[in-house]
């Protein structure tokens, strides 16, 4: 199905809330800001002046190289403080702004301009549209700084699980820090390990882009959610400084997932993803139109890439796009019951729900290719209710042991829920499931199809680290449902 989306419409003489951080006033705001009124007119729509990325981009310019935050000089760091400082010294009406471009991303602001709240979470254009999103946002704040060699640093958690200590530093005037951040996060404590092992269980999927975006997806909501406040939130995220940061890894990620090549490959043959059009605004404040088409290699259409080290190109004798899977549902377990000292357990054994796929289980085999296409095992979590977001992540295990204590490095892990913008009324709505692809969880049991019918799942709430010590943090989440889904892969 074809997909287009385009930014139409004009505000004349149009009301608009801004931020400030005074108090709370409304309801829906992040604890520390207030609500400011502003008016402001347009005269044409977005559409009527977005011009097409060929007359944007320099294609002559040399390629620049996004590194990790943590290999970056005082320099180079206070480069971005400055244009944050410039972006953040614009009024909201300013298309280059700090409050503009991160209401691109998501606002409570009302009534709004056309352009905003145009991200993409739970869409196949997940990771393209973010890729597109930064790298206009790369061009404003390189523009805003003054420095013609600056690159949006990108945090590597994996590697650094704590963020880095210039945007922890609480100084008057460092445009690097948000007091929303959760305590821990602003304390340098660290991100709970199993998101980890969740991107870990992404690259490492054999499968197709649009089900790595999918499953690319559930730990960078996890990330969001650990951080907190602003970041915590769909509609304030990008407040933060360190959205920037971490969307950048999540971009690398995608990069490193295809070196990793199996046949991994941009989805260059579905027409929605390579044609859908997106507007967003370059230094000048020009709107621009951008496709996935034009974003597929970073270095010689972006003219960036990331400080991987020199690697061969893929052999592409394997290409797993073009499989395809059959979708069994079997199995449904409903839940009633309430998290128990963090930790909730249900078992598929007792009350399940079976419907047609049933009698499909004891005949099929599941198949984990480390080299060629693999069969998909997952669980969709219906009716998920948070009262307050966790300050951490929660971990789900397949057939854990009753004496094994939950750990990462268990055979029974299995992923991390994505909370990301549950609870948020807006258009991601979060009325879809919630997946988790357990695969790895699967094979590493060796389990096969007709076990998942005595199988039991169990979740766990984890806490960030600080000072060695797991934040515990409220046990105020309800799961509804969960359905195990069985992809099974077919060739085209």
């Amino acid at each position: 199905m074809k997909r287009t989306i385009t930014l139409l419409g004009s505000i004349l003489l149009a009301c608009t809330v801004l931020f400030s951080t005074v108090g709370l006033k409304n309801k829906n705001l992040v604890p520390g800001e207030n609500e400011i009124k502003l008016c402001y007119s347009s005269t044409s729509t977005v559409a009527e002046k977005a011009m097409p990325f060929e007359t944007s981009v320099d294609k002559v310019a040399a390629v620049m190289i996004r590194k990790n935050i943590y290999s970056l000089s005082d320099a180079e760091i206070n480069s971005i403080k400055a244009g944050i400082a410039a972006m953040k010294a614009l009024p909201i009406t300013n298309q280059t702004s700090w409050q503009y471009q991160a209401a691109i991303h998501g606002t409570f602001t009302t009534p709004n301009s056309p352009a905003w709240n145009s991200c993409q979470h739970g869409t196949q254009f997940f990771l393209s549209w973010h890729r597109m999103y930064l790298y206009f946002f790369e061009r404003i704040l390189r523009a805003k700084s003054g420095n013609p060699n600056l690159t949006l640093p990108y945090w590597d958690y994996q590697t650094n699980a704590a963020l880095h200590p210039a945007y922890r530093n609480s100084s008057t005037g460092n445009t690097l820090y948000d007091n929303t951040r959760n305590s821990s996060i602003n304390g340098g404590g660290s991100l709970p390990s199993s998101i980890m092992v969740a991107i870990d269980n992404a690259l490492n999927n054999n499968i197709p882009f649009f089900n790595f975006n999918s499953d690319l997806e559930g730990p960078h909501g996890s990330v969001h959610v650990s951080i907190g406040g602003n970041m915590g939130v769909v509609k304030t995220a990008a407040k933060d400084p360190v959205f920037w940061l971490h969307h950048a890894n999540i971009d690398r990620l995608w990069e490193k997932w295809l070196r990793k090549c199996g046949g991994r490959t941009n989805p260059t043959s579905d027409n929605a993803w390579m044609n859908t059009k997106f507007t967003f605004f370059d230094e000048n404040g020009h709107a621009v139109i951008m496709t996935g088409s034009q974003i597929v290699n970073t270095a010689t259409q972006l003219n960036y890439r990331y400080d991987f080290p020199p690697k061969l190109p893929c052999n592409f004798s394997l290409d797993i796009s073009k499989w395809n899977w059959k979708i069994l549902k079997p199995l449904r377990v409903v839940n009633t019951k309430p998290f128990d000292k963090s930790r909730l357990k249900l078992s598929f054994a007792k009350t399940p729900v079976i419907n047609d796929d049933f009698k499909l289980l004891n005949s099929q085999k599941l198949n984990f290719s480390t080299t060629g296409i693999s069969d998909k095992v997952m669980i969709e979590i219906d009716q998920v209710k948070v009262s307050k977001l966790p300050e951490g992540t929660i971990e789900v295990y397949l057939n854990l042991p009753a004496n094994e204590t939950p750990s990462v490095k268990s055979k029974s892990f299995a992923g991390v829920l994505n909370l990301f913008g549950i609870g948020e009324h807006d258009h991601h709505g979060k009325e879809t499931p919630i997946s988790v692809n357990v695969s790895s969880a699967v094979k590493n049991l060796g389990l096969g199809a007709s076990d998942l019918s005595k199988a039991e799942l169990t979740f766990i709430v984890r806490g960030n680290t600080l000072n060695g010590k797991e934040i515990k943090t409220e046990d105020n989440i309800q799961i509804g449902a969960v359905n195990f889904v069985i992809h099974k892969a077919q060739a085209q």
